[in-house]
């Protein structure tokens, strides 16, 4: 009898944690993740994903972090003096309730500057996303090549531009 309730007290105990950290993002709903496999030899590359706000209230896309790269940054595109310019988006973006936040390549992305390691198609990298009410939620990016991105979305995945960074002073 008291290892039954000592294995039901065990159980609950260790359930509370995973419903708490579901509970605090349930309203969000993330679609593809993916990382831009870099050109060999550039150490920079961005970060894609749709995130869609399901909950009541605003909400708002802090921060990314992770360790792949020496800086981890939001950024967006934006027209200074006829030239497209990435900016770092220090802010980040609010997120409506029933709205969706795009990130994809020629809009605002995940920027990932100096990368530490190689990354090729294929491998899956583990981001955190931090958000103002969530916390902290981590998601898994699948690498791909833009045209293997492409391929998927031209076989009934969503539409994606897929540019090259341009400048990427701040």
């Amino acid at each position: 009898m008291k290892l039954n309730k000592l294995l039901a007290s065990a159980a609950l105990a260790l359930s509370m944690p995973v419903a708490a950290m579901a509970h605090n993002h349930s309203n969000l709903e993330m679609g593809h993740s993916w990382i831009k496999q870099p050109i060999p030899g550039m150490t920079m590359t961005g970060g894609f994903i749709s995130i869609t706000n399901n909950g009541m209230e605003d909400e708002q896309l802090l921060a990314v972090h992770s360790d792949i790269a020496k800086v981890v940054e939001l950024h967006s595109m934006v027209m200074v003096d006829g030239v497209m310019k990435m900016r770092a988006a220090d802010a980040g973006w609010s997120i409506a309730p029933g709205e969706t936040l795009s990130l994809k390549a020629g809009g605002k992305h995940i920027m990932f500057i100096g990368l530490q390691q190689m990354i090729m198609e294929g491998d899956k990298v583990t981001l955190e996303l931090e958000f103002k009410h969530a916390g902290r939620v981590e998601r898994t990016f699948m690498v791909h090549m833009p045209a293997t991105v492409e391929a998927h979305h031209a076989n009934g995945g969503e539409t994606m531009q897929h540019d090259h960074h341009g400048d990427h002073s701040h």
